[in-house]
């Protein structure tokens, strides 16, 4: 599967996770030209010293996790904190709860706020959405309202809520989301043809938590 390793983010969010472990995912990183690193915040600045200033791997980080519940003055600090601290794409929360209140337009401000913190930094953004909590209207209401406000990438969901592996759901959410803008899916327990097949519909990145040696 060495073609899809450049596709691939290790992504190790797990509250258990041992510092070993995510060693091991810096090793895989490196050794096989996989796509980057996905590190809790507390973890970026090490993670940065190891990798380095010009290592081509993306260092990204999570703000707002799992729930997105913090508020914007927070995610906003935790956005500075993780730019200073050597994170080279940021990946946002979707607040759920403000989701199923009647009045979106603090998701529409707030998003617009952290991306555009985040761009003044020229770095990326992902989106994070929790697609199984919504029906099919709140979904496209969410990639709607993630896109306007000038995300470069969309992902499926944040890996908090475990959810088996859909082949069909994952190119359905390519499907939903416009061309302009990145797909990154949670491809845990995904075979090596479905990842080809993921790959081939146009999603751009692979996140897994699993080791490569597992898959």
């Amino acid at each position: 599967m060495n073609h899809l390793f450049p596709y691939i983010e290790r992504t190790l969010l797990r509250p258990n996770v041992t510092i070993n472990e995510q060693y091991d995912a810096l090793d895989e990183v490196t050794q096989l030209g996989m796509a980057g690193l996905t590190v809790s915040p507390f973890w970026v600045k090490k993670f940065r010293r190891e990798l380095g200033d010009v290592h081509p791997a993306v260092l990204a980080t999570v703000i707002g996790y799992p729930f997105g519940y913090q508020r914007t003055e927070a995610k906003q600090l935790e956005i500075e904190w993780a730019l200073r601290d050597g994170a080279n794409e940021i990946e946002v929360v979707l607040n759920t709860s403000a989701l199923f209140s009647p009045n979106s337009v603090w998701l529409k401000i707030e998003l617009a706020k952290l991306i555009a913190l985040t761009h003044a930094q020229e770095k990326f953004v992902t989106v994070i959405l929790e697609s199984a909590l919504l029906s099919p209207e709140q979904l496209q209401h969410t990639i709607n309202l993630a896109t306007d406000a000038g995300t470069d990438f969309i992902k499926n969901q944040t890996g908090a809520l475990k959810a088996d592996f859909s082949l069909e759901s994952a190119l359905a959410f390519r499907q939903n989301v416009s061309k302009s803008v990145g797909v990154k899916i949670i491809a845990d327990g995904a075979t090596e043809a479905e990842m080809e097949t993921l790959i081939a519909a146009g999603i751009d990145r692979l996140s897994l938590e699993a080791p490569t040696s597992k898959i």
